[in-house]
């Protein structure tokens, strides 16, 4: 379902690859056009008061919220079939090709050998699991720090929806890959958020149609959103993606 072939792998500062037109063109529209209204979301709060770690809404395929998520997937088409692929075993072994191709090699169960079956087959357990995320940031100041995932993510997937080309009147779209400034920040394998200042650009991934990124989890990982710059005094809009964890 998806094409590994019209792709760029980088390694600085750390394995990110970015896809373009990685689906059928009418399939991807169609998913833009089934993505769930903003009644759906719930607006992620901070683990501690004044982290401010970021500005968004998402709606997950979370223990809490499973019910109502597979309740919304079961309700649209082109969507329900790229997340039942996720969950495959012909999506495990694509990906581990691809990767090994690019020097890449996780041995995603941990063992000497390699089974993708065996891989899927725990993707439910508590041992690997897909966490699946409908995501909209506000283009009024939306932001994610830098951060490198938490210490359990094998690697992500960002693919953004693009259903409003308004949004290309917004600058601080993109991805931005980014590098640690001073040793301070430069070892970071559970996450902490790192302030703008600190941080190098080394890219910033543009956020297109039909366009998918790859990002993997490594100790300096560190990647961000925004802060998102929009002035329009129009109907509110979103950066909205769909962004896929593969967890271990």
């Amino acid at each position: 379902m998806i094409n590994f072939e019209n792709s760029k792998f980088f390694y600085d500062p750390f394995p990110h690859c970015l896809f373009q037109e990685f689906l059928n063109k009418d399939v991807y529209n169609e998913m833009c056009n089934e993505f769930p209204s903003l009644s759906y979301f719930e607006e992620i709060k901070d683990k501690h008061k004044n982290d401010n770690k970021f500005n968004k809404f998402r709606f997950i395929n979370s223990q809490e919220s499973i019910k109502s998520f597979n309740k919304f997937i079961n309700t649209t088409k082109a969507t329900k079939e790229f997340y039942n692929y996720l969950n495959s075993d012909e999506f495990i072994l694509s990906i581990d090709k691809f990767l090994k191709k690019n020097g890449i090699e996780l041995r995603f169960n941990n063992q000497k050998s390699f089974s993708a079956k065996k891989f899927v087959k725990n993707l439910f357990s508590k041992k690997l699991r897909v966490d699946f995320e409908f995501s909209s940031i506000p283009l009024d100041n939306g932001y994610l720090l830098p951060h490198t995932d938490g210490g359990n993510k094998l690697f992500g997937m960002v693919i953004p929806i693009i259903d409003n080309v308004k949004i290309y009147n917004a600058k601080n779209l993109g991805t931005k890959i980014l590098k640690a400034k001073t040793d301070k920040y430069k070892f970071n394998f559970f996450n902490r958020t790192v302030p703008f200042e600190e941080t190098e650009l080394i890219r910033e991934l543009p956020f297109k149609k039909n366009q998918m990124s790859i990002h993997l989890k490594t100790y300096d990982s560190l990647h961000a959103v925004g802060p998102i710059i929009y002035k329009d005094n129009g109907k509110k809009l979103y950066r909205k993606s769909i962004t896929v964890f593969f967890l271990r």
